[in-house]
């Protein structure tokens, strides 16, 4: 086990454990539970206004939790309860846990860039907060991986809803996660890049320092993709069945806001990875779409109504998002 830790990176660590101290980054709080010991990995989760305990919970019964460091990064969430209880969860887990508590909130990667900063293992399992693993083994599946890897690598185990309690509020996104987000490890070879999904990932520190996450992405979407296919260039990237299921499912009106207003980050993405990105079907679509009056009001009225078939719902979701984000891409 010690062969795969990182003892240098300790210095970026509080060194009182068990106690409530400043981080080395102002407006940063951590809380540590006291209990020492090196790792074969550190899990890492990002978090802002989302519940992790239900997660950390469920990591402190698994199979191989005796062999990893955990770490929450609270993203300036500022909620008061969230807070306690987030610190409650840390301290009360059975090997050595971390909570870090930032004053501001300055999106998922610098959250994420923060956490690997401050990981002791050098081999790091990216969770959000809102995912839950589906499998006894879910850690030890990702410890073999490591332990056969033999060199740095990213190793990808997707995610399910196999966990999920369906919402009625909720069903569009349940029905798009379905149909672009629960894909089976053998379609995920087929584009190693395109389908890295970083709610759930195991990837090694070089590969993190040779490619950090672009901070240049603001708020939500596409920064992953982005994530993944700078990786492939320079690295492995090893697709497996080791899912966790998403929980986090947007209210439908949440979500087509979602969408509605990813189409910088979209354009971001398709500047920097012209190639990769000219077949996807959602650039040409926005292109087609540059320029067609009142269609994206009108599909995002139909994706909006719950009384209309899921599949007609889902199909003006993806009309609707072309459409929004026609006006950043250029048209060819």
């Amino acid at each position: 086990m010690d062969d795969n830790s990182n003892p240098s990176h300790e210095s970026a660590l509080p060194k009182i454990l068990g106690s409530e101290r400043p981080g080395e980054h102002d407006g940063e709080t951590v809380t540590s539970n006291g209990v020492g010991g090196k790792a074969l990995l550190s899990i890492c989760i990002p978090s802002y206004r989302d519940d992790a305990t239900p997660l950390i919970e469920a990591l402190a019964k698994l199979n191989g939790t005796e062999h990893c460091t955990l770490l929450l990064y609270d993203d300036g969430c500022c909620d008061e309860a969230l807070i306690a209880g987030h610190k409650d969860a840390v301290l009360t887990y059975p090997s050595p846990a971390r909570f870090i508590s930032a004053e501001k909130n300055f999106g998922r990667s610098h959250a994420r860039n923060r956490l690997v900063a401050m990981a002791e293992a050098d081999w790091i399992l990216l969770l959000d907060a809102d995912m839950l693993p589906d499998s006894a083994d879910f850690l030890s599946q990702y410890i073999d991986a490591l332990r056969s890897s033999g060199r740095p690598a990213l190793i990808a185990g997707g995610f399910s809803l196999q966990q999920l309690t369906p919402q009625k509020g909720h069903r569009l996104h349940e029905a798009q996660a379905a149909l672009s987000d629960c894909v089976d490890a053998a379609t995920r070879s087929s584009e190693p890049g395109r389908y890295v999904f970083t709610s759930n990932i195991l990837v090694h520190r070089d590969v993190l320092a040779s490619v950090p996450f672009d901070e240049g992405f603001n708020g939500w979407g596409w920064e992953d993709v982005d994530w993944g296919l700078r990786v492939a260039g320079h690295f492995r990237i090893q697709h497996i069945e080791n899912t966790a299921t998403h929980l986090g499912m947007d209210a439908d009106a949440d979500l087509i806001r979602k969408f509605g207003n990813s189409g910088q980050n979209f354009a971001r993405l398709v500047e920097k990875h012209p190639a990769e990105t000219a077949h996807m079907p959602l650039t040409r679509a926005s292109r087609r779409l540059k320029g067609v009056p009142m269609l994206g009001n009108i599909v995002k009225f139909i994706a909006s109504v719950q009384y209309f078939p899921l599949s007609v719902r889902t199909r003006a979701l993806k009309v609707y998002r072309a459409s929004a984000y026609s006006e950043f891409i250029d048209a060819k």
